[in-house]
């Protein structure tokens, strides 16, 4: 038995259990969303090992389900459920929150890819280590986006569609199936592009940067715009907000202390500098989140005229 696997599921389960117990405190719905994203990861990790075949994990996880390891589900449920968390004390509006938990989402990605494959916790199929962001295609961090993106979408407006409606609540367990559809069709521009655009191993770094940037403009503007609304998790308590902020660093961390562990730190140091750079981008962040989140009971900052919040 591998002790690094152990110690990553031990420790996720660990940080699982805390996540859905504090959920469990606001109400059936905020845990119905962690255990439906626990899910999402676990039928989307295994549908693309089956449907694209790029990729494929270690068989030192001590727990998996066929192809996916339970450690990735739970890893992607506190990414994605913190992410919300986090945009929800932002007071970002409806429309844009999506668009900004799947920026959120892949600020973690960006710093540990490609030291996780270097570790052997996955391998990618047919790409080097000098192809792509240091062995890690594109196409995963455009994957990224749409992977949040369709989850957080179908939650959000079933938050609503529940609301005076307790029954409603169920269909959160059902939302990983529509949304794994919807991150299909998110894909498949990128994948019918790309042998025209960059057909190079990894290749589809214009196709990535150039939707990468269009996330990045519509979440500052949700987020620093001059409209703002409630937050969407208005009833989100300061102790969810720093669970989703611990995690967020103790992945750092993890990644980074691998980084010296295996030398990587020392043969890559752009690969270190920008883990470093993401973590740094944590403080400021959980600033902000926690100012926001302090003020959510003073009246919303609204344009005249602006119509309620969506």
């Amino acid at each position: 038995m591998n002790p690094v696997y152990l110690l990553l599921e031990l420790g996720a389960a660990g940080f699982f259990v805390i996540a859905g117990w504090l959920a469990l405190r606001r109400g059936r719905l905020p845990f119905f969303e962690l255990a439906s994203a626990a899910a999402f990861g676990l039928l989307l990790e295994e549908g693309d090992q089956l449907i694209f075949e790029t990729y494929q994990y270690s068989p030192e996880y001590v727990l998996a389900i066929d192809r996916a390891p339970i450690l990735i589900g739970l890893t992607w449920a506190l990414i994605i459920a913190g992410a919300m968390r986090i945009t929800d004390a932002l007071g970002v509006r409806r429309r844009y929150a999506p668009v900004v938990d799947s920026v959120l989402a892949i600020m973690l990605d960006l710093a540990f890819d490609a030291v996780a494959i270097r570790m052997g916790l996955w391998t990618w199929r047919d790409v080097g280590l000098d192809q792509g962001w240091f062995g890690v295609p594109w196409g995963n961090f455009y994957s990224w986006l749409f992977v949040t993106l369709a989850f957080t979408f179908l939650t959000r407006r079933l938050r609503d569609a529940a609301q005076g409606q307790p029954a409603r609540e169920w269909l959160q367990l059902l939302v990983p199936i529509p949304a794994f559809m919807i991150l299909l069709a998110g894909i498949l521009p990128f994948a019918a592009a790309k042998p025209f655009v960059d057909p190079s191993p990894g290749g589809g770094l214009a196709m990535f940067a150039v939707t990468f940037a269009a996330f990045l403009a519509i979440a500052g503007w949700g987020v620093f715009g001059p409209v703002r609304g409630r937050p969407n998790g208005a009833s989100v308590a300061i102790l969810d907000l720093r669970l989703a902020f611990v995690t967020r660093v103790a992945i750092h961390l993890f990644f980074i202390v691998a980084l010296f562990v295996i030398g990587l730190a020392s043969t890559e140091p752009i690969i270190l500098a920008v883990a470093l750079a993401l973590l740094a981008a944590e403080l400021p962040l959980a600033w902000l989140t926690e100012r926001r989140h302090a003020s959510r009971t003073q009246p919303v900052r609204q344009l005249e005229g602006a119509v309620p919040e969506t």
